[in-house]
């Protein structure tokens, strides 16, 4: 007989997230946690043998308060994507998505959002 129950909830809302992240990591500038929820977010919309979880969201929250960072710029992307992606191969497909060279530039929308733009 099976002794167990699988219940499979999905991810909260960016604003849900933003207010647990705000909650948890009181420290982290509000602009840059929202820049980091929101690609958290497109993160998980792609095809990742791993899709970063809620704890691994806060971790990268606090990374980049250990880091003194003040935005999501590509040295500090390339620097912290892996406190979020478990996997090379996911590391490597979030990196040519985010357009991230060896230059350490990455394609950045300067909306409200902070919002990345995806190479199709």
């Amino acid at each position: 007989k099976r002794r167990c129950l699988y219940l499979f909830i999905g991810y909260p809302s960016v604003d849900q997230e933003l207010a647990v992240v705000q909650l948890k990591v009181p420290e982290l500038n509000p602009k840059l946690a929202q820049q980091a929820v929101t690609l958290v977010h497109k993160l998980r919309d792609l095809d990742l043998r791993k899709s970063p979880s809620i704890s691994e969201t806060l971790d990268w929250a606090k990374s980049l308060v250990s880091l003194n960072a003040k935005q999501l710029d590509a040295e500090t992307l390339q620097n912290t994507l892996s406190v979020l992606l478990k996997h090379e191969t996911d590391l490597q497909k979030v990196r040519r998505r985010l357009q991230i060279s060896s230059g350490g530039k990455v394609d950045v929308d300067d909306d409200e959002y902070g919002a990345y733009r995806w190479r199709d």
